[in-house]
């Protein structure tokens, strides 16, 4: 079973990812905020984590590079719709969601 962890700064709109995987994947998610999601991190649980690209700056970006599963970045940024400076390859998904466009990139970095 796919395990996927989801960070947004906005507890309902992390929610909302994930009903939508849920409902579309077999898979087991687990929401973390933008204070806790380093610690959820370190557990090395995770195959997929999607998380607002706004919180990959710093410290947690070097943890978030080192932990090895595969990304989805969210946005509400126009301008990050064509992918961000040093994460080359990973798949940005506007927010509010395309359900389909989501699960998706899910897949995509899931390598389903």
């Amino acid at each position: 079973m796919l395990r996927i962890l989801v960070v947004d700064r906005e507890f309902l709109v992390a929610m909302e990812v994930e009903t939508v995987l849920t409902e579309a994947l077999a898979c087991e998610v687990k929401v973390a905020t933008p204070h806790t999601y380093i610690v959820e991190l370190e557990s090395g649980w995770f195959d997929v984590i999607v998380i607002d690209s706004g919180l990959i700056g710093g410290e947690a970006g070097l943890r978030l590079r080192a932990s090895g599963p595969g990304l989805v970045f969210t946005t509400l940024n126009v301008e990050d719709m064509d992918g961000l400076k040093g994460w080359d390859g990973i798949t940005v998904v506007a927010k509010p969601f395309n359900d389909h466009h989501l699960v998706e990139a899910v897949k995509n970095a899931a390598q389903l």
